[in-house]
């Protein structure tokens, strides 16, 4: 009979330590120590920083670059959407473009069209001197991994500056300008 209580006390004892044990793994499921989550968090942080930081470096260069060459493609620098409707925008009244309230229609739904700018790309005059960007300042990132970057350009030989918010994207291994607020 002492064997026999011996013998149902282990298995109870067994039992109940399996139970437990399970319990405390199921309630644990899906769970990250505090550590992994800092390293994690760190490891995330570090990256958005570095794709920032990416794609500031790209968006100086490539203005100072395209803008202190004699000639440029914008749909170079920009989405096809952007380089179509900043053309929409210079064309306004001209031969077979869109007037302003039909261009306001096209686009009001892509982009604010009351910051577009009627001039050229950027640089709104079409003669200009040594181009340089003095400041970029990340303003926000965008949900779909983008950025806006606060960012003055200087037309160093006519001494003027142009304050414009540009949205760039990620494309590929790079970037591309996704629109510009121009004020």
């Amino acid at each position: 009979m002492q064997k026999f209580n011996a013998l149902k006390f282990t298995f109870i004892l067994v039992s109940t330590l399996v139970i437990i044990q399970n319990g405390n793994a199921q309630s644990n499921k899906g769970l990250i120590s505090p550590s992994n989550a800092t390293i994690n968090n760190t490891a995330k942080q570090k990256l958005e920083n570095q794709n920032q930081e990416n794609a500031k470096k790209w968006l100086i260069k490539t203005i100072e670059t395209n803008f202190n060459k004699d000639t440029y493609e914008m749909s170079d620098m920009t989405t096809k959407t952007y380089a179509q409707y900043k053309s929409d925008a210079i064309n306004i009244e001209y031969d077979n473009g869109l007037t302003e309230e039909s261009f306001k229609k096209k686009w009001k739904s892509k982009f604010d069209t009351k910051y577009v700018g009627m001039n050229g790309f950027l640089v709104p005059t079409q003669d200009y001197g040594k181009i340089k960007v003095s400041s970029c300042k990340l303003l926000y990132v965008i949900k779909d991994k983008g950025f806006v970057f606060e960012t003055i350009i200087k037309d160093l030989t006519f001494k003027t500056s142009y304050k414009r918010d540009i949205k760039v994207i990620p494309s590929g291994k790079s970037f591309l300008i996704a629109d510009v607020k121009e004020y």
